[in-house]
């Protein structure tokens, strides 16, 4: 989780300025917090990539068969292209010099997880949420959102994956805490923890 300091399921969860899911009130009253680069409650360096690119970014985050119907935004809350009717998608680009290519696809409860990872608070989901991230993630600790690479527990290099979240956390009890092949859990102990299912092999040989 997913460099969201957020980064997985996934990995770095993302840097980004006010997340485009949250009320802009509530972006405006959220405290400034370090997160890791897949946060989308930092600043997004401004760059002169076209929207058309980042709409092919953010397509890139899951299968087109799911994309192609998902609403596309930038991450200063900018509609690319509104989703197909009773679609419950989201997707949005690569986060630019984040140490990783991490463009996402969300649901309602992974956007729920965002913006409350963005305003510092607990999340409300109440139902199973799933993020894609097939491209992979950026850097990212597996310890809390805030962590730091000094503290141990650096996951980088992560590829395509999948992140879930379930809102009954003991449910995480059986899987490992840190990577060793498969799926685990990132952030346990936190209200942000979720599990991280990797697609392509990680760690690394």
């Amino acid at each position: 989780m997913h460099r969201i300091v957020v980064y997985p399921i996934v990995a770095a969860l993302v840097a980004a300025a006010a997340w485009m899911i949250l009320p802009a009130a509530q972006a405006a009253d959220a405290a400034p917090k370090q997160v890791p680069a897949h946060n989308p409650g930092q600043p997004i360096p401004s760059g002169g990539e076209s929207d058309r690119k980042k709409m092919q970014s953010a397509m890139s985050a899951a299968p087109s068969s799911l994309s192609r119907h998902a609403t596309i935004k930038k991450w200063n809350g900018t509609v690319l292209r509104e989703g197909k009717p009773g679609n419950i998608w989201t997707c949005l680009p690569d986060i630019p010099n984040n140490g990783g290519i991490d463009p996402w696809c969300v649901d309602q409860s992974w956007k729920n997880m965002l913006a409350a990872l963005t305003a510092g608070k607990k999340p409300t989901y109440d139902k199973i949420g799933i993020a894609y991230m097939l491209m992979g993630d950026g850097e990212v600790s597996n310890i809390t959102p805030s962590g730091t690479k000094e503290q141990g527990q650096w996951i980088a290099g992560l590829k395509a994956h999948l992140m879930l979240l379930v809102p009954d956390h003991s449910m995480f009890d059986y899987l490992p805490t840190e990577p060793d092949g498969g799926p685990w859990i990132m952030w346990k102990g936190t209200p942000y923890a979720h599990v991280m299912i990797p697609i392509d092999s990680y760690p690394n040989p």
